[in-house]
């Protein structure tokens, strides 16, 4: 066995503690180890080494965690670049079929956690397009079934989500689903009950997702522990059903301990406590504490315009949801000004017969009728 005295194995240890990093949680950690791995198998390997594009992809997937997108979107970009011309369409000789089969894995991959990066960047046209790739090559890879299949059907099924698509992304999240039933993957079925859950949210039928979302707080909880930041997610996501059914108590708590957990493991700036905080200020606000909701709303309005870009449609849904509230308390200019730019952003990023979009055109009719 080599020595971690080696580079190589160095490397490949570091590399080994990112991903048992990510999977638990600590992103910091598990970034620097991925940085210190990628640089060595650079030296080591060279600049077009399937190792590297390997650290590449797992460095992309935890920059990403930490809300660095334009960096993780750089090291997936990176990453594709080495495994295409390696992963070509030519069949390779029996004997190099595992290591060809490896590489394809690779591929899909680094273009999933691209669409991710890229979504999450709110470019959800370019985000559809690569996932599309994925889904595409995975299917022709695995014509019998595979977990990237499963991850890429779930991919895209989020894209249409946003995209408002809801009709669309039903039966990818589904498929996916009877893929991690059979397979016995509790976290991928977590995931994916969590997903089918907010898009009941979205749809509006409370009662429907509530059960789905509860099932995936369950499944990931026993899975990875309670003050994990997966579980927090799922939480949330709860607590927004739990909303909308008017069980308000529930859903402050499940929104408070998911920024509590956010906050301890990826900072109380980062994009995530932002999607609690908006979470918290709208229970606050239907139970009419107003200065509560103001300063939730307002805090997560403020990390989301430091860490988005300027047209990303979740600062239109912070602005919405705070000119609401600033029209309750009688801010009835500022509340118009907010909902104005929300309109035009969620025009640009979602287009105008996007379901958010007609709403907040509502609102400003609405607003502009009362006052």
């Amino acid at each position: 066995m080599a020595s971690t005295d080696d580079p190589a194995s160095r490397a490949v240890a570091l590399h080994e503690q990112a991903i048992a990093a990510r999977l638990e949680g600590r992103y910091q950690e598990g970034e620097r180890a991925c940085r210190q791995a990628a640089a060595i198998f650079e030296a080591v390997d060279g600049p077009e080494s399937a190792d590297l594009a390997n650290a590449l992809i797992e460095h992309g997937r935890l920059l990403e965690r930490l809300d660095r997108l334009p960096e993780a979107e750089a090291a997936l970009d990176r990453a594709l670049a080495i495994l295409q011309p390696l992963a070509g369409p030519n069949p390779p000789p029996d004997d190099e079929a595992l290591v060809a089969d490896e590489l394809r894995r690779l591929l899909i991959g680094a273009e999933l956690a691209r669409g991710g990066v890229v979504r999450a960047s709110g470019r959800l046209d370019e985000a559809e397009a690569q996932c599309r790739r994925a889904l595409a090559r995975a299917e022709a890879a695995f014509p019998d079934g595979d977990h990237l299949v499963a991850e890429a059907l779930n991919a895209l099924g989020m894209i249409h989500k946003f995209q408002g698509r809801y009709a669309e992304a039903e039966p990818l999240y589904r498929r996916a689903l009877a893929f991690a039933t059979a397979a016995g993957d509790e976290e991928a079925e977590a995931t994916l009950l969590h997903n089918l859950g907010g898009l009941c949210h979205a749809r509006g039928d409370f009662a429907a997702g509530e059960s789905a979302a509860r099932r995936a707080v369950e499944l990931r909880e026993a899975l990875l522990g309670a003050d994990h930041p997966a579980v927090a997610a799922d939480r949330e996501a709860w607590g927004a059903l739990l909303e909308g059914l008017g069980r308000h108590a529930e859903a402050e708590r499940a929104y408070a301990s998911s920024l509590a957990s956010f906050e301890a493991h990826q900072g109380p700036d980062s994009l995530e406590a932002a999607s609690s905080l908006a979470s918290l200020g709208s229970v606050q606000h239907a139970q009419g504490r107003l200065d509560e909701a103001l300063a939730s709303y307002r805090r997560a309005l403020a990390i989301r315009q430091a860490r988005l870009p300027p047209q990303h449609f979740d600062l239109a849904l912070t602005m919405n949801n705070l000119a609401m509230l600033l029209d309750d308390r009688g801010a009835h200019e500022e509340a118009h000004q907010l909902l104005e730019r929300a309109l035009a952003i969620f025009t640009i990023a979602l287009g105008p017969a996007h379901p958010h979009t007609r709403a907040v055109a509502g609102n400003v009719e609405a607003l502009a009728k009362r006052n």
